[in-house]
């Protein structure tokens, strides 16, 4: 339930590490249950935040884009939960799709991070009770502005 107080903010990323910085930063604020929409354009960072994100979370192992399997799962020891990693950019919306192709990538006991949510995010919001955004914006070539709005 939101209390009426805006509690995103902006920063200025310069470089990988800029974004890596805040992908640290979200994961700080994510707790299981919680789903979080990353959007921006292409070669934005999205991958890098959410990557550096899963990593604070104690993912390891090589963390692939989703982008040609749509979402990617991760539950290892010294994990504070499960989390999932999708890109929905091939996908579009979920209108013409199979009504549980996403469930098992949502749920209590995990947290969400999904790229290119789209058309889409209307029913993903469905599927978690706290929702966080990022969006990330070109500057330049080495720098990026992330808006990061944390889940309530």
């Amino acid at each position: 339930m939101s209390d009426g107080v805006d509690r995103s903010h902006e920063r200025i990323a310069a470089g990988e590490e800029g974004t890596a910085a805040a992908g640290r930063e979200v994961a700080s604020m994510t707790r299981a249950g919680d789903l979080w929409l990353v959007g921006g354009e292409v070669g934005a960072g999205k991958s890098t935040l959410v990557r550096a994100a899963l990593r604070e979370l104690g993912v390891t192992g090589a963390i692939p884009s989703p982008t040609f399997t749509v979402g990617r799962l991760y539950d290892s020891p010294g994990q504070r939960f499960p989390v999932a990693h999708l890109d929905l950019y091939r996908l579009g919306d979920l209108a013409g799709e199979d009504p549980g192709l996403l469930a098992e990538y949502f749920g209590t006991d995990r947290a969400s991070f999904v790229e290119w949510p789209g058309s889409a995010e209307e029913e993903l919001t469905t599927m978690a009770t706290r929702i966080g955004r990022v969006a990330i914006d070109h500057l330049d070539e080495g720098s990026r502005r992330i808006r990061i709005e944390p889940p309530e």
